[in-house]
C-alpha cells in the first residue's frame, strides 16, 4: 500500500472517530435535534375515574380506538397505597404512574421521619406488587400553588428521604417521576432548578404544561412548541433520564384545539421526550380529548396507522 494512500485512510479514519464524538449528544444539546413525532411516543391519560371504573377508560379508547400504554391517577398522603388499583392496571398490561400528593404535610417533618410509619407501609405495599410502579411525589414543586413549594433544600431532603425509606424497605420496582411545572414564579430563588434531588433519587424527568387559551384575564393561547421549547431545555440539561410530559392539555377557548394537537403530535423538535400523558378532565377548563368532535378526531386520525384497541375491548 502507497504511503499516501494509508495517509488518507489514517485521516480519513481521524475524521470519523471525530465526528462520531461530536455526535454523542450531551443534555440540553437534544432541544435543537429533530426526532421522531411526539405521536410515536407512548400515549397515557389521567382520565378521571377511569383506574376505578374501568367502562369510563374503555368508552374513551373505544371512542378513541387507541389504547393508552401509561394510566395515571392522583391520591394523597394519609390514604393507604392501593394495591388493588394498581393490579388492574397491570392485569391491563399497562404502566401505572401515581401522583402522590403530599398536601399540607411539612417538608421539615418528612425528612426528620415523623411521617416514617406511613412511608414504610407504602414501600411494603409497593414492593409486593413485584411491577415497576411509578411514582410522581411533589409534583409542580416550582408553582406555588403547591403546599410544597417554596423551600428547595427543604423539599430535596424529604425526596430523598422518601426514596431512601423506599430502598431500605427493598421496594427497588419503584420508578421515581420529578415534574415541574413550565410555568413558574419570576424569582431566581425558585428555579425548578433549585428542586432537582439529584440523578441517583430520579428515574425520569418531566414536564407539566396546559395550554390555558384565554381562559385567564391573564392567560393567552399558546402554541404546543412555544409551551415546552424552554422548560424542555432546561430539563433536559439536568440528567440523560426518560423526560415525559406528565400533564399535558389544551383548552378549546382562543383557538383549535384540534390543529393544536395535530401540532403536538406532529412535533419533532423534542426528541428526548417518549412519553405524552395527556390529562383528561373537565376541570379549569374542559381539557379532555373528547371535549369536542373535532378534538377527539384530531387525536382518533393521527393513530389511524397504529394498533386500536378494538378487538382488545371485545374481547372483555
Amino acid at each position: 500500500m502507497k504511503k499516501t494512500h494509508l495517509l488518507h485512510i489514517v485521516i480519513l479514519g481521524f475524521l470519523v472517530s471525530t465526528l462520531g464524538a461530536c455526535a454523542v449528544l450531551v443534555p440540553g444539546e437534544t432541544a435543537n435535534r429533530n426526532g421522531p413525532p411526539l405521536g410515536h411516543a407512548m400515549f397515557g391519560a389521567y382520565v378521571k375515574g377511569g383506574v376505578w371504573n374501568q367502562e369510563i377508560l374503555f368508552e374513551l379508547e373505544t371512542a378513541l380506538d387507541h389504547e393508552f400504554k401509561i394510566l395515571h391517577y392522583f391520591t394523597n398522603w394519609d390514604t393507604p397505597f392501593d394495591s388493588e388499583a394498581v393490579q388492574d392496571i397491570l392485569e391491563l398490561e399497562r404502566i401505572p404512574l401515581i401522583t402522590w400528593q403530599a398536601t399540607g404535610k411539612p417538608l421539615a417533618a418528612i425528612s426528620e421521619g415523623r411521617y416514617d410509619n406511613y412511608l414504610y407501609d407504602w414501600a411494603k405495599s409497593v414492593r409486593e406488587i413485584q411491577a415497576e410502579v411509578y411514582i410522581r411525589i411533589f409534583p409542580e414543586m416550582n408553582g406555588n400553588w403547591t403546599t410544597w413549594h417554596g423551600n428547595p433544600k427543604e423539599l430535596v431532603a424529604a425526596w430523598q428521604h422518601i426514596v431512601n425509606v423506599f430502598e431500605v424497605e427493598g421496594a427497588t420496582n419503584v420508578r421515581w417521576v420529578w415534574s415541574p411545572n413550565v410555568t413558574e414564579p419570576a424569582t431566581e430563588a425558585n428555579r425548578m432548578e433549585l428542586y432537582y434531588p439529584g440523578a441517583r433519587y430520579v428515574d425520569v424527568l418531566a414536564l407539566d404544561g396546559y395550554n390555558w387559551g384565554t381562559t385567564r384575564p391573564y392567560t393567552a393561547w399558546k402554541p404546543f412548541e412555544e409551551i415546552f421549547r424552554t422548560p424542555y431545555e432546561r430539563v433536559t440539561a439536568l440528567g440523560r433520564q426518560p423526560l415525559w410530559l406528565a400533564e399535558v392539555a389544551s383548552t378549546e377557548y382562543g383557538g383549535d384545539k384540534a390543529e393544536w394537537i395535530n401540532a403536538m403530535l406532529s412535533n419533532t423538535a423534542f426528541p428526548r421526550i417518549n412519553a405524552v400523558i395527556w390529562f383528561n378532565e373537565n376541570k379549569e377548563t374542559d381539557w379532555r380529548i373528547e371535549s369536542s368532535r373535532q378534538s377527539l378526531s384530531a387525536f382518533r386520525d393521527w393513530h389511524d396507522d397504529t394498533p386500536t384497541v378494538s378487538t382488545l375491548l371485545a374481547s372483555r
